[in-house]
């Protein structure tokens, strides 16, 4: 079972304008493009020589941009500092027509910053520039009013946590008020050492590495996703989990299925150039097409096939609704 192209544009379409607030870490992905020839006499290391650079938004903006990039209203909340990396992130946010109002300004530490330097197409070092660790009191109430003001008007929660801070108990405390009182999906992609925070998410994303650390099993067979999968539902009290597989397609549990086996979904991808923010890629495709109502199963083949474009592109990247119909059209002709 696949989505055909008919089904993709009726849920693109609906897509449009559609609210959707993310939550999570917010950072700046920095790219250095070069051509190495050489190896440095100081060291055992290759000789980068620069040609061009590029700076895209990354992290929970990362996936704000793919909401935007499908045609949904993303509505992004997190911190940033008054540096230069903060204004060049809040100049590309402006430039794509994300609005800003969400973000909270936070003084004590610096705008997260991930440098990769790319040669001969191959990424070959990235450089971190960081400090994790939960946000002070006033922080975290700005948070949280931003948060409040955002499920206000939006038809889905995406909770994008880097463990930079943002996604913190007090804030996560909120999270699951709210939407239960909005009766909101809340859809996470995690990292294993925040596992008590997404307790009663509705699904999560997790990567089969992050599967494997989030509940102590190997999960690369089939029948150990099966296991780990359930495991991590019965945990944390999840409805669903969509587990990502790399060049295996994805892993979909669902609450139709009763949790018994998960839905194998095979890779859309023809070619894979980085995967650097395609796990940002498939919860904003997946997150949207729940805000309009698309049932499970479609949402995630919507996602799977956004995942499949977005890989064959280099750095971290979004996919366009008529790239996505592309893809469709291509796969009806072959």
């Amino acid at each position: 079972m696949r989505l055909d192209r008919t089904q993709a544009e009726s849920l693109l379409r609906r897509m449009e304008g559609r609210k959707v607030a993310v939550l999570g870490d917010v950072m700046l992905d920095e790219y250095l493009f070069g051509e190495v020839s050489r190896i440095s006499p100081e060291a055992p290391v290759p000789i980068v020589r620069v040609l061009r650079e590029r700076a895209v938004l990354g992290g929970a903006a990362n996936v704000a941009a793919n909401l935007k990039a499908l045609g949904a209203e993303p509505m992004l909340i997190g911190t940033l500092q008054k540096d230069s990396a903060g204004d060049r992130l809040l100049g590309l946010l402006g430039s794509l027509g994300v609005s800003i109002s969400g973000l909270v300004l936070d003084t004590s530490r610096p705008t997260t910053i991930k440098t990769r330097v790319i040669g001969q197409q191959q990424q070959m070092l990235r450089i971190d520039r960081e400090e994790s660790g939960t946000p002070d009191a006033a922080v975290l109430m700005g948070l949280k009013d931003r948060l409040e003001r955002a499920l206000g008007e939006a038809s889905a929660l995406i909770v994008s946590d880097y463990a930079k801070g943002t996604v913190n108990e007090p804030v996560m405390d909120a999270v699951r008020s709210l939407c239960a009182a909005r009766n909101l999906p809340w859809i996470v992609d995690p990292k294993p050492a925040h596992k008590a925070l997404y307790r009663g998410a509705t699904l999560m994303t997790p990567n089969i590495k992050e599967t494997s650390e989030l509940t102590g099993r190997t999960a690369r067979s089939d029948m150990e996703v099966t296991v780990a999968g359930r495991t991590l539902m019965a945990d944390l009290g999840l409805k669903g989990l969509l587990v990502t597989r790399s060049e295996r397609g994805m892993a979909l549990f669902s609450p139709d299925a009763e949790h018994s086996a998960p839905w194998m979904i095979p890779t859309e991808a023809r070619e894979v150039f980085d995967v650097s923010g395609a796990g940002d890629t498939v919860i904003a495709a997946f997150s949207a097409a729940i805000a309009v109502g698309a049932d499970w199963r479609e949402a995630a083949m919507l996602a799977n096939a956004a995942a499949g474009v977005v890989v064959a592109k280099v750095g971290t990247a979004t996919v366009t609704p008529d790239e996505l119909l592309a893809h469709y059209h291509d796969q009806e002709a072959n």
